[in-house]
């Protein structure tokens, strides 16, 4: 088969357009569209690449994953640096805190009721003001309490006698 310029020219416009196309895919969102596009161009291009030589056909057959191998390192390397995505992983920090955490109140922590709990209420420990529950009854504003347990969200408190 003797060698056809305008196959050969076809096939590296082609190559280009399907260069372009990947490049392409790293700017917007096609949702992989402009992917099957550049690899529909590169099927073409290695086919008119053949019709023009046998040797340029499989030279085009080895270039093309190159092509793409530098071109997608490149992409991804863009994307990593890119200000778009986030860039702090996720640790062991990550997740439910209590507001008790914050607060520094943990079991036996002693407070004083804020507002009456029948049977959820305000106190104030240390650290600052929280939700609580009583565990049996009710607390009136003013009484000294200790935290008792700590359930999920809930803090549940037990009076504490003042000893008189």
């Amino acid at each position: 088969m003797a060698f056809a310029l305008e196959p050969l020219l076809f096939a590296v416009a082609l190559l280009v357009v399907a260069a372009a196309l990947l490049v392409l895919e790293f700017f917007l969102v096609s949702f992989g569209i402009l992917l099957v596009m550049a690899l529909a161009a590169v099927g073409g291009s290695i086919y008119f690449a053949f019709q023009s030589a046998d040797w340029v056909g499989w030279v085009f057959l080895c270039i093309v994953p190159v092509i793409a191998f530098f071109i997608t390192r490149w992409g991804i390397a863009r994307v990593q640096r890119s200000k778009l995505i986030p860039k702090r992983e996720i640790t062991a920090e990550a997740g439910y805190h209590h507001l008790a955490d914050r607060f520094g109140i943990g079991l036996g922590s002693v407070g004083e009721m804020v507002t009456p709990a029948m049977p959820s209420g305000r106190a104030r420990f240390g650290g600052g003001e929280v939700d609580v529950r009583a565990m049996s009854g009710s607390l009136e504003r003013g009484r000294p309490v200790r935290v008792e347990r700590i359930e999920g969200p809930a803090i549940y408190v037990v009076a504490v006698d003042t000893g008189t």
